[in-house]
């Protein structure tokens, strides 16, 4: 085995990461407003960071493996890496406005869709302050 298969696998596996699922913008003592209006001013950041994802893979690619397989292996999840990119970058920049990625639960997600608007929000907003679904006042 080459010293460079290793790095390969690595720079694979790595890239087929799962991308976020559901999930709602967390800090103590705000609302749904003020997470909504975060994601508003961090949107914008989301295709600059995909892009420094897809540019950075590439010439990680190929100085691991190669000016052949490094490129090939990056092409094949691109979309995942571009994505998984977008989200990071929205990510950070949540962080320094103090929110953090709070990644709902199947349950979170299940009580959300079996809510009326005016529940959902309230939900919505119970958990965008830390709350969990058994500390929610009207969780059936």
């Amino acid at each position: 085995m080459t010293p460079k298969l290793p790095l390969i696998l690595a720079m694979c596996i790595a890239a087929c990461g799962e991308l976020p699922g559901p999930s709602v913008p967390m800090q103590s003592g705000q609302t749904l407003e003020a997470a909504n209006s975060a994601i508003r001013a961090c949107a914008p950041n989301a295709p600059q960071g995909g892009k420094n994802a897809v540019v950075g893979n590439y010439v990680a690619g190929v100085l691991l493996a190669g000016i052949i397989i490094g490129p090939i292996v990056v092409a094949s999840n691109e979309d995942t890496i571009r994505a998984q990119g977008e989200a990071n970058a929205v990510d950070k920049c949540l962080a320094q406005r103090g929110f953090q990625r709070r990644d709902l639960t199947a349950a979170e997600v299940t009580a959300l869709n079996r809510r009326g608007p005016n529940a959902r929000r309230d939900l919505l907003n119970h958990l965008v302050r830390g709350g969990t679904l058994e500390n929610f006042p009207g969780a059936s």
